[in-house]
């Protein structure tokens, strides 16, 4: 059984399959899948899997293309993909059928109201957008709320995750705290307060952003989040910018795992390569924050792309701290790559249990040092770097 599609665009296409899949699960009360895409490019031809509609067996499910990323037709196999399904059958008419609703529904979402608790040392104060809500909840923890546009729940839950991992990567950034969502939880009670509090020191750098022990954003952090909760499409600069986060949010976990924090003191623990780690994504968040905007030179001689990413990481750098600390960046930069493709350590492998004096001829200091950047204060100025750069560009 194929069935003409006549799709050119892969948005598109990939829009008119989440509408498909919904869709069937209206129809026939479920839609689940064994899901082993497989491509056969001579034949112009891709097959999803198996479908299981509550028909007996699975359906092979796959298209036919004529450019890639596009669909020129759907086609369906019954009996594992043995046999054709014909045509004046029930289940062919039921197919065509859902095929056809869906071309006539494709963009007519429902909104649907998602939620998800998140945890940090401390609760996140309340704050009330247009597309958004975050209250502190009872417990210490606290709750995000969104609505999304999306065919069915499964598909929303899955934007909703996207979405709240983005909430948290930025609020990392935002407050240098630590993020993650529990496995599972119950309704618990939240705490709406009558005035929102801000951040509203444009120079904070150390520690967290607390007052009064809620976790505080700034005006501009706030819409912010706005961006990220609504359901516009997000721009290529949010996006990047997003994933420069993401970086910084890892690092700071691993960094968290670096030093404890019992009574609020910094403890040392062990470093090794989490310490490198950390550090590689520290340096590494600045680095895909100077891709915004980014026009890529080519070599004249080779033709290769001429990334200059030791010039466009101390321009940005350049912009928010004082120079002592931009020449700081650039060594660390040369560090990171020497640790990347060269395997040079950005901790010693001599570790003694206390402390002594050793010369470097490479270093800019000429000494030897345990840790050859400085993880702590690393992220809290990449921090404010970040902090700086999306209330210059992206509010």
């Amino acid at each position: 059984m194929e069935l003409n599609i006549g799709i050119t665009d892969v948005k598109d296409s990939n829009e008119f399959l989440r509408c498909l899949w919904s869709e069937m699960a209206k129809e026939f009360g479920t839609c689940g899948w064994q899901y082993i895409p497989t491509k056969d490019g001579s034949k112009n031809k891709i097959t999803f899997g198996f479908m299981n509609i509550n028909q007996g067996t699975a359906l092979e499910v796959g298209i036919t293309y004529k450019e890639k990323g596009s669909i020129n037709n759907i086609y369906f196999l019954q009996n594992n993909g043995e046999e054709d399904i014909q045509k004046g059958t029930e289940l062919y008419n039921r197919l065509k059928k859902v095929v056809n609703v869906t071309k006539e529904s494709v963009g007519k979402y429902q909104a649907i109201l998602m939620q998800a608790t998140i945890k940090a040392y401390f609760p996140i104060m309340s704050y009330i957008g247009e597309s958004f809500v975050i209250l502190p909840m009872v417990d210490g923890d606290s709750q995000f709320s969104c609505i999304i546009k999306a065919y069915d729940v499964n598909q929303a839950s899955g934007y909703f995750a996207r979405k709240v991992n983005q909430v948290m990567d930025f609020l990392s950034v935002e407050t240098n705290a630590i993020f993650r969502r529990p496995n599972s939880r119950p309704d618990e009670e939240t705490i709406t307060f009558e005035k929102e509090i801000y951040q509203d020191d444009r120079e904070f750098m150390d520690d967290l952003s607390l007052v009064d022990d809620y976790l505080v954003i700034s005006k501009e952090g706030k819409q912010l989040i706005e961006q990220i909760a609504s359901n516009e499409e997000m721009s290529p600069e949010l996006e990047l910018f997003l994933k420069a986060c993401s970086h910084y949010h890892s690092a700071r976990a691993l960094e968290e795992q670096i030093y404890i924090r019992p009574d609020g003191k910094l403890v040392s623990m062990h470093g090794g390569n989490k310490t490198e780690i950390a550090t590689t994504l520290y340096l590494s968040a600045l680095e895909v924050v100077t891709l915004i905007g980014f026009t890529e030179d080519k070599c004249d001689a080779c033709g290769q792309p001429k990334f200059q990413i030791g010039r466009r990481v101390k321009e940005l750098t350049s912009r928010y701290l004082p120079s002592h600390l931009v020449k700081e960046f650039v060594d660390y930069y040369d560090k990171r790559s020497k640790y990347l493709h060269a395997g040079q350590k950005l901790v010693t492998e001599t570790p003694t249990r206390s402390m002594i004096p050793l010369l470097d001829i490479d270093a800019t200091n000429g000494c030897d040092f345990p840790i050859k950047i400085p993880l702590k204060n690393l992220g809290e100025w990449v921090g404010y770097c970040l902090r700086r750069y999306y209330k210059e560009f992206l509010i």
